[in-house]
């Protein structure tokens, strides 16, 4: 009888004291113009809700995807309750890092969780954030930088 409430007793420690449930995330990222470049996708945990730069976040997981279709989606399964952000660009020159103009302007098709406005910029990991507490699914849209207006010139 003493094994057998023992047994009880560490099972029932082992069940309610370790709440590491992974939850699954699944990423579809749209928009996507040209599926030869690999896109490269990074999730991070957010712990301070106001961060500014992706500097001071921790970085979780690193994926390089090759593209199959024009949407695509990746599925995290080993997240646990809490805030993330996600970052992607796509790697047209297979180089393995975000090509930036002079004034750091993404020259590359570029996505984030959230989906926010570039228009000042890159987002903060604040603006990207989301709160993860059940499985779900998120889209990012890639987006692409903008051709260059010409001028027409007058003669």
């Amino acid at each position: 009888m003493t094994k057998f409430i023992i047994t009880i007793f560490l099972f029932s420690i082992a069940l309610f004291s370790n709440p590491s449930f992974s939850l699954a995330l699944t990423t579809e990222i749209a928009k996507i113009k040209n599926v030869g470049p690999k896109i490269v996708m990074e999730v991070y945990l957010v712990t301070d809700t106001n961060a500014k730069d992706w500097q001071s976040l921790h970085l979780l997981d690193k994926k390089i995807i090759e593209l199959n279709t024009d949407n695509q989606n990746i599925i995290f399964t080993t997240l646990k309750e809490g805030n993330y952000a996600i970052r992607l660009f796509q790697d047209m020159n297979n180089n393995g890092m975000l090509d930036r103009s002079s004034n750091s302007i993404p020259l590359e098709p570029v996505g984030f969780s959230n989906n926010p406005s570039l228009f000042g910029g890159e987002p903060t990991p604040e603006e990207s954030t989301f709160i993860l507490t059940k499985d779900q699914s998120i889209t990012i849209n890639l987006k692409h930088r903008k051709p260059k207006k010409r001028h027409k010139s007058r003669s």
